[in-house]
């Protein structure tokens, strides 16, 4: 088997799980809680890890029993803490803030249209990272990439127009229910001023809380001036935060000693990092949180909580599926180079795409359907136009 096949299947089972794992997110649990996003993102942290760590165990016995019988049809890479790499420090701290963004993201704005615009996003900043600075070529050469990427824009506004499009009658229900609440006041309020959008439940539609907006205050030393924001407007913004960091996750691997990133071996060291970064993801917001309250113990009781009986399911399946996706998307960039590797795993937009049609129904109205799922057809076709242009 070569290795552009190996490369395209990685690519193909990275698409399906990147564009799966998003999901839970917005389940039923998520919903009920309206689960923090750092809280999720550390379940999704604590899946990679343990997923790398049984990987690596298993990749361990069966090169130890390679080199015992000297098999010659498979070459495994024992691992050791040797092997541990810091570049995937720097991939953490791009990873758990941007996956954190990504969540409110589904959260707030809608899983079909989050994940279309941080796929674009990625796809976009991959072009630049692998074709002007990594040097990967291409058979038509700049303008033809320039080309793909404008078609994926074009698909990209598509799919921001038909997934933002509401039916008349959410339009108007919208309306009558729209609320103006402060930023520092809880999601679930005592006198049951703010309560959750639980219509068609789990199929909510539009996110909980999505029509309303926040009341951002400045410091007093900036100004006295209060920002509003509908949380779907921040929603966006922080899909299209999550693809920037994204983009650059995979970036350090091209760094990284040869002996680290062999098999899956960056992979363990990922997950190694990404748990401390979200530790100290943990202390850092408990310190912001305990000078607002001027108390370290109210600064700890301050803190959202993990609701383990309703999340750990819905958090690891997350986690899982985006530690498969990780692990084929480290196979396709090595086997096709970052820009054609990590820029086909993007057509996981496809995928949650659907989920958000057919699961959530985020998107009402059958020509708004057929809209997105055109804007989806032409993102995946600069996608191809992109892989076709790749030189190894």
């Amino acid at each position: 088997m070569n290795d552009e096949l190996i490369g395209l299947m990685a690519a193909f089972v990275a698409a399906l799980s990147f564009g799966s794992y998003s999901v839970p997110m917005k389940g039923e649990a998520a919903t009920r809680v309206d689960v923090d996003p750092l809280v999720f993102q550390s379940y999704k942290a604590f899946a990679v890890f343990l997923t790398s760590a049984i990987l690596i165990y298993c990749n361990n016995i069966l090169a130890e029993e390679e080199n015992v019988n000297y098999h010659n049809w498979a070459t495994f890479h024992k691992w050791s803490v040797s092997d541990f790499t810091p570049w995937a420090f720097l991939s953490a701290i791009l990873w758990v803030p941007g996956g954190t963004a990504g969540v409110y993201a589904v959260r707030r704005a809608g899983l079909a249209i989050s994940v279309g615009i941080w796929s674009c996003v990625i796809v976009i900043v991959s072009f630049v990272w692998g074709v002007l600075i990594f040097g990967e070529k291409q058979k038509s050469g700049a303008l033809g990439a320039v080309k793909a990427v404008s078609v994926l824009c074009i698909g990209l506004c598509g799919i921001a127009y038909f997934s933002s499009s509401e039916s008349e009658k959410k339009k108007m229900k919208n309306s009558l229910e729209e609320e103006v609440i402060d930023e520092t006041t809880p999601m679930m309020s005592g006198d049951d001023n703010v309560s959750l959008d639980l219509e068609s439940f789990p199929h909510c539609g539009q996110p909980p809380h999505s029509h309303q907006t926040l009341h951002l205050h400045l410091p007093l030393l900036i100004s006295k001036k209060t920002i509003h924001v509908p949380k779907y407007h921040l929603g966006l913004f922080f899909a299209f935060l999550n693809g920037l960091l994204a983009a650059t996750i995979m970036i350090p691997l091209h760094y990284a000693p040869p002996h680290s990133t062999q098999g899956i071996g960056y992979s363990m060291s990922f997950g190694v990092a990404a748990m401390i970064v979200v530790l100290f993801a943990w202390l850092l917001r408990w310190i912001i949180c305990a000078v607002q309250c001027r108390s370290v113990k109210d600064g700890y009781q301050s803190l959202p909580s993990f609701y383990f009986k309703d999340m750990l399911r819905p958090g690891m399946l997350a986690g899982l599926l985006y530690s498969i996706g990780n692990l084929s998307g480290i196979v396709s960039i090595q086997k096709l180079g970052n820009f054609m590797g990590y820029s086909l795993n993007q057509s996981s937009m496809i995928v949650s795409g659907l989920w958000g049609i057919i699961y959530y129904k985020e998107i009402p109205g059958f020509k708004n359907i057929v809209g997105f799922i055109l804007s989806s057809v032409i993102v995946f076709v600069g996608i191809l136009l992109m892989g076709r242009d790749h030189q190894a």
